[in-house]
This record gives structure tokens, sequence and C-alpha cells, in this order.
């Protein structure tokens, strides 16, 4: 029997199963104390699974799969939705911005080390960003105030601009800027094989 690999079926079953791999990889880093940051998120391979869908599939099946991840990491993973700003921000936006990187899919599935690699940069760009304004707007809730900020960047460093330069620079920029690069990096090693496979007419 014959799967055409453009069937749908074929298509929502690969996509659980990249998304199954997202949820296995960010446990097994959640699990490494040193990948964890504070008041979530962490250094993990979870976006490697979620853009393969939306350069093989995609941007309908990459949104979709990283909308699912950022439910399931929310709920389930992660458990940091303080408010409604933060779930959609971080979750649903930030995982679901994943699927941006199938703007340059045609280029990547066929071999394009660039493409390959500026699909990713998309990617965290944008979920870089959605977390980045989280963390502004959630600063109340967590305690981030002013004598806080002294106490990280000096007392004349206390300001709004301040509250900026820690969420987008500080805390969000090195861990999601980690894992984008050691997703491109495994990738790298992947892809060829993965391509191959799914640039195939059929699978039996």
């Amino acid at each position: 029997m014959k799967l055409k690999k453009n069937n749908e079926v074929f298509k929502l079953t690969f996509s659980a199963i990249l998304l199954s791999m997202a949820i296995v990889l960010e446990i097994v880093c959640k699990a490494i104390p040193l990948l964890k940051m504070p008041n979530g998120g962490g250094i993990s391979l979870a976006m490697l699974p979620l853009v393969i869908v939306a350069y093989v599939f995609g941007f309908k099946y990459g949104i979709t799969a990283g909308i699912a991840y950022g439910i399931i990491d929310c709920f389930v993973l992660d458990g940091y939705g303080f408010n409604i700003f933060s779930f959609f921000l971080d979750y649903i936006f930030g995982f679901g911005a994943m699927g941006i990187a199938a703007v340059v899919r045609k280029k990547a599935i066929t071999g394009n080390n660039f493409s390959f690699i500026l699909g990713f940069i998309f990617a965290a760009v944008l979920r870089w960003i959605f977390a980045g304004f989280s963390g502004v707007i959630n600063a109340n809730i967590w305690g981030y105030d002013a004598a806080f900020l002294a106490g990280l960047f000096g007392s004349a460093r206390s300001g709004l601009l301040w509250l900026y330069f820690y969420s987008f620079i500080y805390y969000n920029l090195p861990y999601i800027a980690a894992s984008t690069i050691i997703c491109i990096v495994v990738g790298l090693v992947i892809k060829k094989q993965l391509f191959q496979y799914f640039n195939g007419q059929t699978i039996s």
C-alpha cells in the first residue's frame, strides 16, 4: 500500500509525531536544572521539530503544531502562564511563531543551508519579541520593580528602559539564542537524511 506524502492524513500523522518529539525533548531539557530559567523558559531542543513541521508541511501545520505545543507546555510542562497576556505572548504567539519558518521552506527543504538557518532565525526572533513584551507586561506580577532593577543594574538604572533591557536582553535573549544555535547545529546534521525522505513521492 502506498500513501502519498501530500495526503492530509500523512501530514497530520507526522506533524503529531514531530510535536511529540518536541514535548519529549522539552521534558528532557527541563530535567537538567542548569538549562532552566527561574521564571519560565530555558535552553531546549523543542524548537527543532516544530520548525521541521513548518519546513516540511508549510505555514498551517507549522503554526498549528507550535500552538498545540505552546498549550501543552503552558498547562502541563511549564506552568508559567501567570495571566492571559503571558498565555498568549509566551505560549500561543511565541510558539505559533515557529510556523514563520515556512517562508523559506522551498529552499530549505532542497538543501540550502542559508535558508535552513534563516527560517530558525525568523522563528526565534518572533518568539523573542513576544517573550520580551510578556516579561515587561508581567513585571508587576513578578515583583520586578525599580528596587529590583536597581539591584541588578545600579541605582541609576531602574527606569522603564531598564525594564525592557531586563526582559528582552538580560533574561530572554540568552536562552532563546542558545536554544536557536543548538537547534540549528543539530538540524544541519540531520536535515539531509530527513529531507531526502520527505522529498520522496510515496511511503510504503
